[in-house]
């Protein structure tokens, strides 16, 4: 059995299965590892001004597109969002890396809702970080004083992310309530992660920080047109949270990377205008698809997911990511494993609902070929004779 993947790379196992992919033109393959929702439709070139390329951009962001957000936001939530309450980013990522570095300080700790995305992970221990994880259930219930008896003097910031990714759990309205209250009790920072905010499904909600309190100096919420409009290219993230926050973000925005393109600003601006209906009724309706294959594959564990872009499925094999090295060479299937995350033990694949139905269709037949061939092929390794089983 050949592995493609090394745990001593740079790189995630996530990116060197896209390298490897990339150096192999000659193949076809089936992409099923993001989580950023396609559109159906062709998308449409706008007409840009010169203005957008000959000039910096405010380094809070364009008016235009913070107006565009705080209506956004406004009708989804029911809050009195203003201007000087919002700045964009180039990302989510760099929203929630500028946000980590402002509040650090020496010897600091962050409480982290787990599973949670590598890469965070990453960022906070580069900013100094020692980490500590709290998890919540499948309905986005948690003991709130599991996070008293965690709590430190050093502690910094307690960070959530609702629709959650990639248990697609959705943090209850009361929990939410429970955690605003108790980091202005311990005088710490709330980050909210928000980034799948369109994507609830039954009925569910997302319930915002923001509703839980008039002072925002302690809450900060981050949002993406990356996931929510399906448009990663952008690169455009936002922060809401109170005036003097966002003024010193903004500063720190500035000193590092001047403003965001604003070419990148015009196009979201577009997006939220036309709206994310379609999109939204993809997903829900590419998650349907995925619940009844999923049902037919019975040696499969899941739970179904309340929001977000995926379902996290548990296989029935010793090593993943060995499973998923396997399903690229042999099927040409690109997928994500546990190994995308911390805090996550057992053999899970995240299961987009993000492609089209062709492409989920061929994927998933695929992953049902591969959980009958890996075990012979895996047996294969240890008695050369069996080989001709699975010739």
């Amino acid at each position: 059995m050949i592995r493609i993947t090394r745990n001593d790379s740079p790189y995630t196992l996530l990116q060197q299965r896209l390298q490897y992919i990339a150096q192999h033109p000659e193949r076809s393959f089936t992409y099923f590892l993001e989580n950023v929702p396609q559109w159906e439709a062709t998308l449409h070139p706008v007409q840009l001004e010169d203005t957008y390329i000959r000039e910096y951009a405010p380094c809070n962001g364009y008016d235009f597109l913070i107006e565009a957000l705080k209506e956004r936001d406004r009708a989804k939530y029911k809050v009195d969002f203003r201007t000087n309450h919002f700045l964009i980013t180039n990302g989510a990522m760099h929203a929630l890396s500028l946000l980590f570095r402002s509040l650090y300080r020496p010897g600091a700790v962050a409480l982290v809702q787990a599973p949670v995305l590598g890469s965070i992970v990453d960022i906070l221990k580069a900013s100094g970080y020692k980490i500590v994880f709290f998890y919540s259930d499948q309905q986005g219930e948690m003991d709130i004083e599991q996070l008293y008896k965690l709590y430190t003097p050093d502690m910094q910031f307690v960070y959530v992310n609702t629709p959650h990714n990639p248990m697609g759990e959705i943090i209850s309205q009361h929990v939410m309530a429970q955690l605003v209250r108790f980091v202005q009790e311990k005088g710490i920072s709330l980050v909210a992660d928000m980034l799948y905010d369109s994507f609830t499904f039954d009925g569910k909600v997302t319930h915002s920080p923001l509703l839980m309190t008039s002072d925002w100096s302690q809450v900060y919420t981050v949002n993406s047109m990356s996931k929510n409009y399906g448009s990663p290219g952008l690169r455009i993230g936002w922060i809401t949270s109170s005036t003097g926050n966002i003024e010193k973000l903004s500063g720190l925005c500035e000193a590092e990377c001047v403003s965001i393109s604003g070419i990148s600003q015009f196009r979201a601006y577009k997006f939220v205008q036309q709206g994310n209906r379609e999109l939204v009724e993809a997903v829900r309706s590419r998650k349907e698809l995925i619940e009844n294959q999923l049902g037919q594959m019975k040696q499969l564990e899941y739970n179904r997911p309340s929001g977000g872009t995926q379902f996290l499925v548990k296989f029935p094999v010793e090593d993943i990511d060995l499973f998923a090295d396997f399903m690229l060479l042999e099927y040409g299937v690109a997928l994500t494993t546990t190994s995308n995350y911390a805090g996550l033990d057992g053999s899970y694949i995240r299961i987009p609902l993000v492609y089209p139905v062709e492409t989920t269709k061929r994927a998933l037949q695929l992953l049902e070929k591969g959980l009958v061939e890996y075990p012979l092929r895996l047996l294969c390794t240890q008695n050369d004779d069996c080989c001709n089983l699975v010739q």
